[in-house]
């Protein structure tokens, strides 16, 4: 599933809105929502997914759960483009011919996206698409998990379900967070990244961990070097809400060069993604600040 998980992870979805509001559009995940409940409910198969009402209505649900400001309730996007991501092929029932356009109100019953057999070999029984679900709420929609899966028709696996498949949710989280991070540590700004190799020192750290919220959205994580994500994780530096980073009063510059060095990193920016929709949140980073505060000595 390595393939097909970074594929749901890095959907080519446009980002809207300006400062804290700025987000991806929900679109063509809450369109592959709906139709994973389409095949939960028998109304579609894994090959074809019909462009039809039941597909809008499923579509519209989900989107009022999600819904940000400047987002509008467009299935017609997502149903055309998803034909981008190499899944997913809309054409004409009559036809097969490929869909020129976005599909209408009038096209009702007379289109469907045709799935590749790489995607339906990942969605092609119940337990599966269980799994994909969690996929893609904890990648885009993790604030709202609760509320999708109450949407789902059929019993959704147990929480630990969402670590299945875990090397390849870990492997794609931690590429996308590289990617957005441009392989630079968020604290010291190191980059080694040998390509022909395949070979980065950045790390993708969780601020919330992922056992807790199952949240994978990249504002959820940040880059940082090996060295760096062990002493976040030990609560001895932390990025703050104010986007600086904090260092533990537990340091004493007179140990060692080390601590030193650790302790200049008090109040310096953190390294940050171009593009402002993958800041990390504020929730996180707060969660983050208050496990270093509870151990200052």
């Amino acid at each position: 599933m390595q393939n097909f998980t970074d594929i749901l992870y890095n959907l080519k979805v446009d980002c809207i809105g300006s400062g804290p509001e700025r987000h991806e559009r929900p679109h063509k995940p809450l369109m592959l929502l709906a139709a994973l409940e389409m095949i939960d409910l028998g109304v579609a198969d894994c090959a074809a997914i019909p462009w039809n009402q039941e597909l809008l209505s499923l579509f519209t649900e989900r989107f009022e759960v999600v819904k940000q400001r400047n987002d509008s309730d467009t299935p017609e996007n997502p149903f055309f483009y998803l034909r981008s991501e190499g899944f997913w092929n809309p054409v004409l029932q009559a036809s097969a011919a490929p869909l020129s356009d976005r599909p209408r109100r009038k096209d009702l019953g007379n289109v469907t996206a045709l799935l590749s057999k790489a995607i339906q070999q990942h969605i092609n029984t119940a337990n599966k698409r269980a799994e994909v679900r969690e996929l893609l709420i904890s990648r885009y929609f993790p604030e709202h998990r609760q509320a999708l899966l109450a949407l789902a028709s059929l019993p959704t696996p147990l929480p630990s379900a969402a670590q299945a498949h875990k090397p390849a949710r870990g492997a794609a989280f931690k590429r996308k967070i590289a990617e957005l991070y441009d392989d630079c540590c968020a604290a010291c700004g190191m980059r080694i990244k040998i390509p022909k190799l395949n070979v980065s020192f950045i790390d993708a750290a969780h601020l919330i961990p992922f056992a807790d919220e199952f949240n994978d959205h990249p504002s959820n994580g940040i880059a940082l070097c090996k060295h760096h994500h062990w002493i976040m994780d030990r609560g001895l530096i932390s990025p703050g809400p104010d986007l600086t980073w904090h260092v533990s009063h537990a340091f004493d510059a007179r140990r060692s060069p080390a601590e030193s060095e650790l302790l200049a990193l008090q109040g310096k920016d953190l390294l940050l993604p171009k593009d402002e929709a993958f800041y990390p949140s504020q929730r996180a980073l707060e969660y983050r600040f208050e496990k270093l505060v509870a151990y200052h000595v």
